[in-house]
């Protein structure tokens, strides 16, 4: 299709615009117009995705950041068990160690069940134990404490 002739009055302003524009010679002051004229004429991109995918991807961001408070709280919590344990905990006599070794092992698999039943269900150690100590408000309202 060819181009088609427009005749159009412009400021003397914009003229020296267009001529600065296009003083380097890549391109002429009609091209400089058509280009110009399809930017500012065409269909603008559907602003509503846009906003959708920004308020999806701020969502993930806080649920993100959520996770990583929570993995920083547990990670803590196993330390200082840890630590507490290993320097706490007296070794046990020879005689002693069996029986002690039984119990342990029931004692764990208890722990197991328990750590599934909560894995499974609605219930939450972390957010129990926040909620406790009064920080899952502001947590939730800011990140106070991270």
């Amino acid at each position: 299709m060819s181009n088609m002739r427009l005749h159009v009055r412009v400021s003397p302003t914009t003229m020296g615009l267009l001529e600065k524009a296009a003083a380097p010679g890549d391109v002429s002051k009609s091209a400089l117009v058509d280009a110009a004229l399809q930017k500012m004429l065409a269909p603008k991109p559907d602003a509503s995705f846009e906003s959708a995918l920004t308020r999806r991807l701020d969502k993930m961001s806080k649920s993100m950041e959520r996770y990583a408070y929570d993995a920083a709280a547990l990670t803590e919590t196993l330390a200082l068990f840890v630590l507490y344990y290993l320097c706490i905990t007296p070794p046990l006599p020879e005689g002693q160690r069996e029986g002690a070794e039984a119990l342990g092992r029931k004692r764990f698999d208890h722990f197991i069940s328990q750590v599934g039943d909560r894995l499974m269900g609605e219930e939450n150690f972390s957010r129990a134990l926040l909620q406790h100590m009064g920080l899952e408000d502001q947590r939730q309202v800011g990140g106070a404490g991270r």
